[in-house]
């Protein structure tokens, strides 16, 4: 019985020494995930002739570095080729940058309106050792917003999109802070981050994944001082009482398009929805610019009456 006894308490020790193994090894790799290179993401949008810089940067525009809440710099550009009072400030995703955002930002503008893109914390040329997924990053968004308000005219009126993580953020935002925006249109969010890490983890092993979630939370709270429970678009998206468009491939497999219907289902209205058949994850307008381009100048034209 003794050795039994011994046997199990070893087991056990050995146990939560590999999910707390486990649990340090997965919050740095989300914490500290790989970024793209710029000029990777330049050569991929100007392959796909998404991305014309001498075009871009022939736009009157103004670069700026705006000081975070948090002691470090935002990377944004405020692109003003348009005589009028409407903006779009765009909300990139995990690992993009800025230049990502140009082909809505062409859309946008084609559209008639003012557009900001900037950098996210950790990304790009914006500071912050950690990406938090949407619970830091919302101040930013905030700020950002503030500082348009503040520099271009308390009169705006300001739509926001936001894609992958950049739409969690952005449903953060709208459910949780100031919520200074007229409309939003949220593609391929999340609807929690644990469902979704819980959705990454099973792609690799369905054992322990709850555990592994557990403990990675841990080192969440220990490093970054934030819980990934409380990176939660759904328990706010309730609270947004503006226009949402929701927008999600259905072949998505990073992020399936099921949490944005979920997101959808507990928004009151006013809302509406489209779910692309074809795409991956964030290739919804890749695949069908056209008619993506049709379902958000109809849902502006019909909520906003831009």
């Amino acid at each position: 019985m003794k050795s039994f006894a011994a046997w199990m308490i070893a087991l056990v020790g050995s146990l939560i020494v590999l999910f707390i193994s486990l649990g340090y090894y997965a919050s740095s790799q989300i914490l500290f995930f790989k970024l793209r290179d710029v000029e990777v993401i330049k050569r991929r949008e100007t392959r796909a002739k998404r991305l014309n810089m001498e075009v871009f940067q022939s736009m009157p525009q103004d670069d700026i570095l705006i000081p975070s809440r948090f002691d470090y710099s935002i990377n944004a550009i405020f692109v003003h080729p348009n005589e009028t009072d409407k903006w779009m400030v765009l909300c990139h995703g995990v690992t993009e940058n800025k230049i990502s955002s140009i082909k809505y930002l062409n859309m946008f503008t084609g559209m008639g309106y003012n557009c900001v893109i900037y950098d996210a914390r950790r990304h790009g040329n914006t500071g912050g050792v950690h990406s938090t997924y949407g619970f830091y990053e919302k101040y930013d968004l905030e700020t950002v917003v503030d500082y348009l308000f503040d520099h271009y005219g308390p009169d705006i009126e300001v739509g926001i999109h936001g894609e992958s993580m950049g739409a969690a953020t952005m449903l953060l935002y709208a459910g949780e802070l100031s919520n200074r925006a007229k409309f939003y249109i949220s593609d391929a969010s999340f609807s929690t981050f644990g469902d979704e890490l819980t959705n990454i983890f099973s792609q690799y092993t369905k054992i322990g994944s709850p555990l592994v979630l557990f403990f990675t939370n841990i080192f969440f709270r220990i490093r970054s001082r934030f819980s990934l429970f409380k990176v939660s678009p759904i328990r706010v998206v309730d609270q947004i009482r503006q226009p949402v468009l929701f927008i999600h491939s259905k072949p998505d497999k990073f992020i399936p398009y099921t949490q944005t219907t979920q997101l959808y289902k507990k928004k009151k209205p006013p809302k509406a929805a489209w779910y692309p058949e074809r795409g991956g994850h964030v290739e919804s307008y890749n695949r069908n610019p056209e008619k993506y381009r049709k379902v958000v100048a109809s849902f502006i034209a019909n909520h906003v009456g831009w």
